[in-house]
């Protein structure tokens, strides 16, 4: 996988970040083994200049914007050899905005109430067991669906102007859950359940054991250049009135890498119920009672030189029994200059119709009806 993948692997697995410190480590000695403990400090700032045009507040803008390519964050992780091939793990992981020092997930707004939390590790915080390829952990984790996204979506979900634009929960990380993940060769099998995948509307609610639940697996198969995923998951709703409604998404994408060309496909289907909370995303963003949709991708990245990469991608998103299918075109370029440090320029293009708001950087971003232009063009170091 190229240099933009592997450093946005980090956000689920910091085993694969560049230039990590091992910042502390010690030796266990004990009558009859040895065990090994290490931490390490891991991070990205990444931060650029965006132009847009028809903003939803109407007109054109330039700003100073915070994670582009990669979410700006710094994290801990730690391993523990425990003897006989088992290992005790943890990651604490804080998103932040490099441009104002806030921090990027101690507040969120969907749907009709907006919910609010404050989150020192927003990225993640999870403790757990691994053993000859067998993991178990605890705590906010990566949906599953975040997981298998960072690989399948040429852009890796990143910040801005990917497939995170036009399904929020293609980034989404859930509380309170527990995840297996399991090798078998080529494939890899992963389980998620949560008791309240969003504490921000509250903690488990005594005896409504449906609320707020969630409910993930995944199914993935990687050999040679081929790679291809499965993925479930579904949501309950957050409130104990509708507990029963649910969002539910199913994606399946690929793809192939011929030498320096990586070639992408995806799909994700979506069903939410009227009354779900968050807000149905669909219905919120064109206006209707819609609430299924079909989104669609295809792209490619090229590695023209070891420090110079381009990536081109399509998105369609086609909403049921509405006219409003909007879709969104990117372009990236990216130069490593080394590596831990690259440069980048990234343009997005929008086309919205029947009154749809698809922006480059998500629904909501834009004028409804009118089609967007957005340019960054930024600077994104790790450590």
């Amino acid at each position: 996988m190229f240099l933009t993948k592997a450093h946005e692997k980090a956000s689920f697995n910091p085993a694969f970040m560049f230039g990590t410190v091992a910042v502390a480590s010690m030796t266990l000695v004990s009558g009859v083994s040895h065990a090994q403990s290490s931490v390490t400090l891991y991070g990205i700032a990444d931060v650029g200049i965006e132009y847009l045009n028809n903003t939803a507040a109407g007109g054109s803008q330039v700003r100073e914007v915070s994670g582009n390519l990669s979410g700006s964050r710094w994290g801990m992780k730690g391993v523990e050899d425990l003897g006989g091939g088992l290992k005790a793990i943890f990651v604490l992981e804080s998103g932040f905005n490099i441009n104002d020092g806030t921090s990027a997930q101690s507040t969120r707004g969907l749907g009709p109430n907006p919910a609010t939390t404050t989150r020192l590790f927003g990225r993640q915080a999870w403790v757990g067991l691994n053993y000859n390829g067998q993991q178990l952990t605890l705590g906010r984790q990566n949906a599953l669906i975040y997981d298998q996204s960072v690989t399948f979506d040429p852009m890796g979900v990143s910040s801005r102007y990917s497939a995170l634009s036009v399904d929020y929960a293609l980034a989404a990380r859930v509380d309170n859950s527990a995840k297996y993940t399991g090798k078998f060769g080529p494939f890899t099998a992963q389980a998620q359940y949560s008791t309240r995948y969003d504490t921000g509307y509250g903690t488990e609610v005594p005896g409504a054991e449906l609320t707020g639940r969630f409910f993930s697996g995944a199914l993935t198969y990687a050999s040679g250049p081929i790679a291809a995923t499965a993925v479930y998951e579904q949501r309950n709703s957050n409130t104990v009135a509708t507990n029963t409604s649910t969002e539910r998404r199913v994606l399946a994408a690929a793809n192939y890498n011929f030498g320096p060309v990586t070639a992408y496909a995806g799909y994700r289907y979506l069903r939410a119920s009227n009354a779900f909370l968050p807000a149905n995303p669909i219905a919120v963003a064109n206006g209707s009672e819609a609430n299924a949709a079909n989104l669609y991708w295809a792209g490619a990245q090229y590695l023209i030189t070891p420090s110079f990469q381009i990536t081109a991608v399509g998105y369609y998103q086609d909403v049921h029994s509405t006219g409003a299918d909007p879709w969104l075109a990117v372009l990236n370029a990216d130069y490593f200059l080394s590596k831990r440090t690259d440069l980048y320029a990234t343009v997005g293009y929008a086309h919205n119709k029947d009154n749809s708001a698809l922006g480059v950087n998500g629904y909501g971003t834009v004028a409804a009806g009118h089609n967007q232009t957005g340019v960054t063009i930024g600077l994104r170091q790790k450590f």
